[in-house]
């Protein structure tokens, strides 16, 4: 999957935003419009953070392991069960990873 693809499967699986028509726009949670190439959790702290919030909402608790000398390291909990895992070299690739795998989860994979 290219990084684009992705950003993509976060926003609309993870996120539920969709998009506008054949633009490069999504619709927000607040229904506003915004451009697509300005939301990238695969390099912007905030941007995955804002999956952590958005899983955090959806009952999943969200643990992360950021040692200096590890890979960083994403687990995803919903009660007591770990539902995915996954690390990378930044915390935002693991949150990413991470949160790639309760889309797969969900979707029975």
């Amino acid at each position: 999957m290219t990084e684009q693809q992705i950003i993509v499967t976060l926003a609309t699986k993870v996120m539920g935003w969709k998009r506008y028509g054949e633009t490069d726009f999504w619709h927000g949670d607040n229904g506003n419009l915004f451009d697509s190439s300005l939301w990238n959790p695969l390099q912007n702290i905030a941007d995955s953070w804002m999956l952590v919030e958005k899983l955090e909402s959806m009952g999943m608790a969200v643990e992360l392991y950021t040692e200096t000398y590890a890979p960083r390291n994403c687990k995803i909990w919903l009660d007591s069960t770990v539902i995915a895992e996954d690390e990378g070299e930044t915390i935002q690739e693991a949150i990413c990873k991470a949160a790639r795998k309760v889309v797969d989860w969900q979707n029975g994979n």
